[in-house]
């Protein structure tokens, strides 16, 4: 698998095994850097990965300023900084390779997303993050203060607007490598640096896959 498309309907589960293994990234002579959406990711951090994926996955390589802008703005929605935190997770993994260590070799984002629990749908990030802000919001003051410090599960499971409709899923998106490092192993260390944030740090035990139909 080289690139997954963050914008399709079908998804596919998988489940995080307790323990998992990598190939040595000196296999792909990359580095893994880790930057946290839940806080917001710098403007630069964001366009050096709206630039790799013009590349690396829409292979446009000269120049489309529509699409650019398209794609920056979809990063920026989930990852990008804000005033505040961000409510749902999300985080965007960076591997850089080359004789300085600063060109992209291969990023992979993960994010918390609302699946539909009848149609089966995943809201995209904007959506579930609209929904979960708007279950909160109906709430009395009592009951926001009751769930000041609530994890997402929580909230998804006992809110009224969402208990029963929805679930908090992890999903996987925007997953390209370059072409020169295609075959290293590298997507495979990027996926399982995913799995480690999803189930060591978020807590969750299974990712969703989004895939182009």
């Amino acid at each position: 698998l080289i690139a997954i498309s963050p914008l399709v309907s079908s998804f596919v589960i998988t489940k995080i095994p307790s323990r998992c293994t990598a190939r040595s990234l000196a296999s792909t002579d990359a580095k893994l850097e880790t930057f946290d959406g839940t806080k917001g990711i710098k403007a630069s951090i964001i366009n050096e990965a709206a630039e790799f994926m013009m590349g690396s996955f829409w292979g446009v390589t000269d120049g489309n300023a529509g699409l650019m802008a398209e794609q920056t703005s979809d990063l920026d929605g989930r990852f990008g900084e804000i005033l505040g935190k961000r409510k749902l997770f999300s985080s965007l993994i960076v591997a850089k390779s080359g004789s300085t260590g600063d060109d992209v070799a291969g990023i992979v984002g993960v994010e918390v997303a609302l699946l539909d629990v009848t149609t089966k749908n995943i809201l995209n990030y904007k959506q579930s993050d609209q929904k979960l802000m708007g279950a909160i919001a109906s709430l009395g003051p009592k009951q926001r203060r009751q769930y000041k410090d609530a994890s997402i599960e929580e909230l998804v499971s006992e809110l009224p607007d969402l208990a029963g409709k929805y679930e908090a899923v992890a999903v996987l998106a925007n997953l390209a490598v370059a072409p020169s490092a295609r075959g290293s192993g590298l997507g495979k260390t990027l996926c399982v640096a995913v799995e480690r944030i999803v189930s060591g740090e978020w807590n969750m035990n299974r990712i969703l896959l989004n895939l182009e139909q």
